[in-house]
């Protein structure tokens, strides 16, 4: 099964946004996954288990695994293109 890391400053308001957005995402595309939601320091932590990073703040630390910046969904502008690069990162 994939993982998603959903990551922001607290690891609490908007990350649970960016949360419920994937969950709806990964539930159209008949995706299974696990969300793991955190802060951004705790990526670390997590980044072992994880295929893909959402977040929605810049990342200034290099990962193994692709960061897609999940702002779109708490702006509303290019969720298209962040819905792509997620379903992309798990392919």
């Amino acid at each position: 099964m994939k993982t998603i890391i959903v990551a922001c400053g607290a690891g609490v308001a908007t990350s649970t946004l960016i949360c419920d957005r994937v969950q709806k995402l990964l539930t159209s595309q008949n995706i299974q996954a696990n969300i793991i939601q955190c802060t951004l320091g705790d990526i670390s932590r997590y980044v072992d288990q994880a295929n893909v990073i959402v977040t929605s703040m810049k990342v200034d630390r290099s990962y193994s695994i692709p960061i897609v910046l999940g702002i779109s969904f708490i702006t509303g502008v290019g969720v298209e293109q962040t819905e792509k690069e997620i379903i992309e990162s798990l392919s």
